[in-house]
């Protein structure tokens, strides 16, 4: 990851608000979302790159989709961040992504 380069991570409860959350980051700002993930007792979080400003508002984007469709628990902008830190998103799932998600199983979330 280059220096300009950031990562958002957004927590949801729900699929349709996370879904709602992930969709409008996409489409208001440069990002991908690299990252899916179902943290528990209906949680999910997503993970996001791209531009400094443009992670910003996304995420500033996506906490208000996600609060129209459901609960946010928390969505956090690391700017730069340390490889040490990358390594906490690299559970082998980057690998898999071509710039985009993975579809979750039906009656995971």
């Amino acid at each position: 990851m280059t220096a300009t380069k950031a990562v958002g991570i957004i927590e949801a409860r729900g699929l349709v608000a996370l879904t709602a959350g992930i969709e409008a980051m996409c489409k208001t700002a440069d990002v991908q979302c690299v990252a899916i993930q179902k943290v528990g007792m209906g949680y999910l979080a997503a993970a996001l790159e791209g531009s400094v400003a443009a992670v910003r508002q996304a995420l500033e984007i996506g906490e208000l989709a996600v609060r129209e469709h459901g609960e946010l628990k928390a969505a956090r902008m690391y700017p730069k961040p340390d490889d040490a830190s990358l390594n906490v998103l690299d559970n082998g799932s980057r690998k898999v992504f071509t710039g985009s998600a993975p579809a979750l199983e039906h009656g995971s979330a």
